[in-house]
């Protein structure tokens, strides 16, 4: 069975986006390349698309020429995966052990006094952690279907979301991670 390399969002702009805006460009193409001559496939997750697709949106007037270039990439890669049922499992095991890793528990012990993964920060620094939802979502479906996650993530909120998905390996989990930079 062949690869299936799902790029972050990160990812798709360094591939989509003018080298003077990302510097990571050079490095994404040659893999892109390279992976041509396999039988490896790549798929876009629908929420990197929607994330792309919202940059544009919140512009008065994108330029014609990266809207193209965004399309053009679309149709380029057909495998447009989009969350689903199975999505619900990896999502909430994932989810649960950031969780217990880093959030503050309340006096019972049951619930959190963060709600979302964007107020987690790390409990010997108190530097915020840098998850979204967005990146727990896209992690959890390659995990799901077992997919390589590729992601320049800068900020290391892929690695503590691989870290949590690595301790739930006995439940079946697995979250593989490469970055192309």
């Amino acid at each position: 069975m062949p690869e299936v390399y799902l790029l972050d969002t990160n990812v798709v702009l360094d591939a989509i986006l003018p080298e003077t805006h990302r510097p990571n460009r050079r490095a994404v193409l040659a893999k892109l390349e390279a992976l041509k001559t396999t039988e490896a496939k790549i798929a876009l997750p629908v929420i990197a698309m929607a994330e792309v697709e919202f940059g544009l949106a919140k512009q008065d007037s994108p330029e014609q020429r990266e809207i193209e270039a965004i399309r053009a990439f679309w149709r380029k890669h057909p495998l447009h995966v989009p969350i689903d049922d199975g999505t619900i499992e990896p999502y909430a095991l994932i989810r649960g052990e950031v969780f217990r890793r880093y959030a503050t528990a309340r006096a019972r012990g049951r619930t959190y006094r963060e709600k979302l993964p964007e107020n987690l920060c790390d409990r010997v620094t108190g530097k915020e952690l840098g998850i979204d939802e967005r990146d727990l979502l896209i992690a959890s479906v390659a995990a799901q279907y077992n997919y390589v996650l590729v992601t320049n993530d800068e900020g290391g909120s892929m690695t503590r979301l691989k870290e949590a998905a690595d301790s739930l390996r006995s439940k079946g989990l697995q979250l593989r991670l490469e970055r192309w930079s």
